[in-house]
């Protein structure tokens, strides 16, 4: 694609897709004096009301995309969640006419050093982490992108560095975005009625790569690891032990059945020292570090936030310890594989038992696959409408009424420690509002038991 011009160079721009992303594209061009046309597939779209605030006599097109009136644009701004293979899109694109998203536009203005995540999992963790790390060390930062805040409304403000996180769909459309430092989390089976195959969908996340200064990759999936950045400038970061030098100067060692982050060969960060649990949170955790090492950041004078950062609610939350005892709630849980991404993450951090409570709405599972991460669990505790069909893969369960007697009844079986997950496997619909409800129930409860 052509180098971007100044904006103001475009007689007629198109903002393709009228939700979040596409109003604070139109809020940023209108700024710039430009008067865009807005299109979207919907009849109705939600942002309707908004954009006729903004200025309603601007050109709008609603309903099915006429590849006539996008082929009359000489620049087309197109929102992530809009496929760039539909039909009308792609003969632009074939046309030569520019598809870009808010993300170029974004980089365009910005002169800061530019941190972007992406990942199948923990994007968002990393991203608000990796935000407190650098607040932390005294730099005023930006946090957006995917994470619910459009980059073009970061610009109402002067920071000092952003921190993006970055979806594959958002990195289809980034072209020309030169980020300080990258990296790819993780890489599992997703989108992919949208990609066709796992291999388009990771050389899809590499385009982070693409343009970037360093490069922070998952020595756990090889398939994070940049093609074509040298060693020189790449950072790892891995579940085995670091190294004193570069790349691999983050990871993890284990001394007195005790976990700790390293970097460069010796202990940093002890495990039980933070709020969030979990090995795949020890990973986001360097990750992030490795983040604000490769921008020149001292990480010792980051520490601070790391420990005091939490999880996001209902998501290996971690209610609180107490007696030796940690208790984690995962009510997001909603079906086996989270569950059992919960009991794997946690189980090799917990030297006494792992008491697991489950149960709910099955939504007709099939509950012969949860038995080899239930082999993990020293104890299931279970209520709920399905408790009876998840009960026969573990030999040790404790049928309960509600989720308060669970809770007296872990309490009761665990010892100094242990960790209760409330990790349900299971929708929340039989006895709860949804899993937010639950997740607060069992916090109340917890805290009630202790009187905290």
């Amino acid at each position: 694609m052509r180098e971007l011009a100044d904006i103001t160079q475009y007689d007629s721009i198109a903002v393709v897709g009228l939700g979040q992303t596409g109003l604070s594209c139109v809020r940023y061009l209108l700024a710039q004096g430009v008067r865009p046309c807005v299109f979207d597939s919907r009849v109705e779209p939600p942002g309707l009301a908004e954009l006729h605030q903004l200025d309603e006599q601007l050109e709008q097109h609603f309903g099915a995309f006429e590849a006539v009136t996008l082929l009359g644009m000489d620049l087309i701004i197109l929102s992530p969640g809009i496929d760039p293979r539909t039909p009308a899109i792609q003969l632009a694109k074939d046309a030569d006419i520019p598809v870009i998203g808010d993300i170029d536009l974004f980089a365009y203005q910005v002169q800061q050093p530019i941190i972007g995540i992406t990942g199948s999992n923990g994007k968002s963790t990393v991203t608000r982490l990796t935000g407190e790390l650098l607040a932390e060390a005294g730099l005023k930062v930006a946090v957006g992108g995917n994470i619910g805040v459009p980059v073009l409304d970061l610009l109402a403000q002067p920071h000092d560095i952003y921190v993006l996180e970055l979806s594959s769909f958002q990195l289809d459309l980034c072209h020309q975005v030169t980020l300080q430092a990258a990296t790819i989390l993780n890489i599992s089976d997703d989108h992919l009625d949208r990609y066709g195959s796992l291999y388009s969908y990771t050389e899809s996340k590499h385009q982070i790569y693409r343009h970037a200064r360093m490069a922070i990759w998952n020595r756990d999936q090889r398939s994070t690891a940049p093609h074509a950045i040298g060693i020189e400038q790449q950072l790892t970061f891995g579940s085995d032990y670091s190294d004193e030098t570069a790349p691999a100067l983050f990871g993890i060692e284990r001394h007195h059945q005790q976990a700790f982050i390293s970097y460069a060969g010796k202990p940093l960060l002890a495990a039980n020292e933070l709020q969030i649990t979990g090995i795949h949170n020890l990973l986001n955790v360097q990750a992030a570090l490795a983040l604000v090492h490769a921008v020149g950041v001292d990480i010792d004078r980051c520490l601070p936030a790391a420990r005091r950062f939490q999880a996001l609610p209902h998501r290996c939350q971690l209610v609180g310890e107490w007696h030796g005892v940690r208790w984690v709630n995962d009510s997001k849980a909603t079906n086996i594989g989270a569950a059992e991404a919960a009991i794997q993450g946690v189980r090799e951090l917990v030297p006494g038992q792992l008491i697991l409570i489950a149960g709910g709405d099955g939504k007709g599972q099939d509950f012969s696959q949860f038995r080899s991460a239930l082999l993990q669990v020293n104890t299931l505790i279970l209520f709920g409408k399905d408790a009876d069909r998840i009960a026969p893969f573990h030999h040790h369960v404790v049928r309960v009424a509600d989720l308060a007697e669970a809770v007296q009844q872990a309490q009761k079986l665990a010892t100094a420690g242990s960790m209760v997950l409330l990790s349900p496997a299971c929708s929340s619909l039989d006895m709860f509002r949804n899993y937010e409800h639950r997740g607060a129930q069992f916090v109340a409860a917890v805290e009630a038991l202790y009187g905290a």
